[in-house]
């Protein structure tokens, strides 16, 4: 039960991530921003783990090779285009384009993890569902009238949702075989390895910060929110249920994410989606739902 119960918090933290990240990047630049995210959620990490640290000999060899491409792929990478591709798109748009993460979950695991011998016709339904409700909200944009700054926006999305599958495999490969790393030393491995890359993308970018942009109210406070629960918390809880529920089961979560940027976009930016970006979420949502995992879940639970 309380898995369950973990799992609905989880899609709370994630779901408001998107309305917290708008804010934050109308004053701050996006690699700046997520820069931030990062690095707070790294101190409240090393604050919950602070017993929990130590390191065996040998720590520094193929397990903390795999730790710290998991953690590229998970947090690294999918931050720097989430950021960026929300100043072009909508947060409820980046909330369901975040929703793809399961069907993207489940192809890299049939091409290169051996998931191949769980695939049944619902789930290839579901598959070409979740492609489908993708054209739908590409379609019109790609028109010759189209706002390419908003398809580019799209784009960096779709392969943000893409790093985010293979974050997933990854976590559970390491999850189920890693006996060298404690999951608390894995978590941050991830987030360390996943600061130095948007630090130097940063500095490349945007430059040096101006961390007096931090003072503002509305800038703190999405920090604080996005570090310490939709990151910090979010990820403790996430590789809990990977370790429960197993990798596709778990990036489930992202059903509820889009009903909840939708809901919290309407609310504070007044914002609708059109008919055909309306249409889109609809099937994608429901070709999540075609890819849902029947058989029983393992009992296994994260220390």
């Amino acid at each position: 039960m309380i898995n369950y119960l973990l799992f609905g918090l989880l899609s709370l933290f994630w779901g408001g991530s998107f309305v917290a990240i708008k804010y934050l990047i109308e004053d701050i630049p996006s690699f700046t921003a997520a820069f931030y995210r990062v690095f707070f959620a790294i101190i409240f990490l090393f604050i919950i783990y602070r017993n929990k640290l130590s390191l065996p000999i040998g720590w520094w060899g193929r397990e903390l090779f795999f730790a710290s491409v998991a953690g590229l792929c998970s947090i690294g990478i999918p931050f720097s285009l989430l950021f960026w591709g929300e100043r072009f798109v909508s947060p409820s748009i980046a909330g369901i384009l975040n929703g793809t993460v399961p069907f993207w979950t489940l192809i890299i695991s049939i091409l290169f993890f051996d998931g191949g011998k769980d695939i049944t016709k619902k789930k290839i339904l579901g598959l070409v569902m979740g492609v489908s409700g993708l054209a739908f909200i590409f379609g019109p944009k790609l028109s010759l009238s189209g706002n390419m700054e908003e398809v580019y926006g799209l784009v960096a999305l779709v392969v943000m949702a893409l790093f985010y599958s293979v974050g997933i495999n990854l976590n559970k490969k390491i999850l189920s075989h890693n006996k060298i790393i404690v999951k608390s030393v894995n978590t941050i491995i991830q987030q360390v390895v996943s600061l130095i890359y948007l630090c130097i993308i940063l500095l490349i970018v945007d430059g040096v910060p101006d961390f007096s942009l931090l003072v503002k109210t509305q800038n703190y406070l999405s920090v604080i929110y996005l570090s310490l629960f939709s990151t910090c918390f979010a990820f403790i809880i996430f590789y809990r249920l990977i370790d429960v529920f197993g990798a596709v089961k778990a990036s489930t979560v992202t059903f509820f994410v889009p009903p909840i940027a939708l809901l919290l976009d309407g609310l504070i930016y007044g914002r609708r989606l059109s008919l055909y970006e309306s249409l889109g979420a609809l099937i994608i949502i429901l070709s999540m739902f075609m890819l849902k995992e029947q058989k029983k879940s393992s009992t296994s639970v994260l220390k």
